[in-house]
């Protein structure tokens, strides 16, 4: 690969990691605040423009985030062959235009292609996936604390985007605010992705944490090799990346059905629109603290204590859900899952890392992210179905309570490989 712009950024030495960290976390950023975070902002006026239900409506974020876990397995095996700045600088062109085709959509098929085709593609080569392996490909030592600072996009996004989209909704009308959006897209993402990515320090001649020397992972230690590359086939034989990609899809399903609902629900709560959106509000500055912490923690304490907490918080909003809590009640559950939740993504992450080394991580993630998407895809459906059938959302509630404790479970029996001697 050649880096000739890297060698200017070199800056005399200067370790560059935590520059990717940033970059990282614009990434989560702008692919939650195009997506997910803001989805249930436009449930209710786009199916009023086009006369559609509003189930009908939500399953588009469903089937965008399956075209995003279908792209999984080509984005991880570009990653890892160290195409992050290429491909993150074309996903924020794709998902951006996307966005601004959309605000012109006649039909409401047309806006189904668009959202779930070029938006959910594009996002998919410069959001999770790709910020959580650039970040993972410059740490090692302080991987938890990294990943943990740049995943804080996704909140900084959930607790902000919300409260701007509803704000050009409601003084622009809905198109408008999406156009925005896409023009924040391209414009941002395209000049700092396509300028300042380095896929891996050693491109410019550095090491993971600013080392002056290698640094072997868990798995190098293993194979008493400073970077084991595993073959694709030996990755798809081992059951530890299907068990783990199967107990952290369970608890993801979490915050990606509660994500496009809190809006609806809480309307139907009898909150407005503005206090239902407080919910993303009060739970960031929890969830920026159970990534912070626990991502630190990761790097040198045990992870499954950490694990149990993760999944005691996504159980109990749902617990608390289904009690139709008032508003005071609504903010206070808020705070709690922020905390659960916000872990999740480190955790995932050094995992991830621990098992199969940071050269298999974007290969790993892509594979695995198969049977995730496939998962938390499910019980988005499922959930939609649900209320439809039912006209109340309490029975998907239950289940979602009941697949996040499953998925616990799975993790809890999983080996992870421990950091300086610590039990996993």
């Amino acid at each position: 690969m050649t880096i000739d712009k890297s060698q200017s950024l070199r800056e005399a030495d200067a370790f560059l990691g935590w520059r990717m960290v940033r970059i990282g976390f614009l990434a989560n950023f702008l692919t939650s605040a195009v997506t997910l975070a803001t989805f249930g902002n436009f449930v209710d006026p786009v199916s009023e423009a086009f006369g559609v239900s509003r189930s009908t409506t939500s399953q588009g974020m469903a089937i965008a985030f399956l075209v995003t876990g279908l792209a999984g397995p080509f984005v991880g095996a570009m990653l890892d062959r160290g195409r992050a700045r290429s491909m993150m600088a074309a996903g924020s062109v794709l998902a951006g235009t996307g966005l601004i085709l959309l605000s012109r959509a006649t039909e409401f098929w047309q806006i189904a292609i668009l959202f779930c085709g070029l938006v959910g593609l594009g996002s998919a080569l410069f959001g999770l996936l790709p910020s959580m392996a650039l970040v993972t490909h410059w740490f090692v030592r302080q991987r938890g604390l990294a990943i943990g600072v740049s995943a804080a996009g996704l909140t900084i996004a959930a607790g902000v985007a919300p409260a701007i989209a509803d704000f050009l909704i409601d003084l622009y009308g809905w198109r408008m605010a999406v156009l925005a959006f896409g023009l924040v897209t391209i414009g941002i993402g395209l000049p700092v992705f396509g300028g300042f990515v380095i896929g891996r320090p050693e491109a410019i001649g550095q090491r993971p944490d600013g080392d002056d020397v290698p640094v072997q992972s868990d798995l190098a230690m293993e194979h008493g090799d400073a970077e084991a590359v595993l073959e694709t086939r030996e990755l798809v034989r081992d059951p530890k990346l299907w068990i783990l990609s199967l107990g952290f899809g369970l608890i993801l399903t979490s915050p990606l059905v509660l994500t496009p609902i809190i809006v609806p629900f809480g309307t139907d709560l009898g909150l407005s629109s503005r206090q239902a959106s407080a919910f993303f509000l009060a739970m960031m500055p929890f969830s920026l603290l159970g990534k912070l912490v626990i991502g630190k923690l990761a790097d040198v304490a045990p992870i499954k204590p950490a694990m149990a907490l993760v999944v005691f918080g996504n159980v109990f909003i749902w617990f608390v859900f289904y009690l139709e809590p008032n508003f005071h009640a609504f903010l206070a559950a808020g705070a709690l899952y922020g905390i659960g939740i916000g872990g999740a993504a480190p955790l995932q992450g050094v995992a991830v890392a621990r098992i199969f080394g940071r050269s298999n991580f974007g290969r790993v993630s892509g594979l695995g992210g198969l049977v995730a998407v496939v998962v938390i895809t499910s019980a988005m459906v499922l959930f939609q179905f649900l209320y439809s059938a039912t006209g109340h959302y309490q029975l998907g509630f239950i289940v979602q309570a009941s697949l996040v404790i499953v998925g616990g479970v799975l993790i809890a029996v999983l080996p992870i490989p421990a950091a300086k001697g610590n039990a996993a």
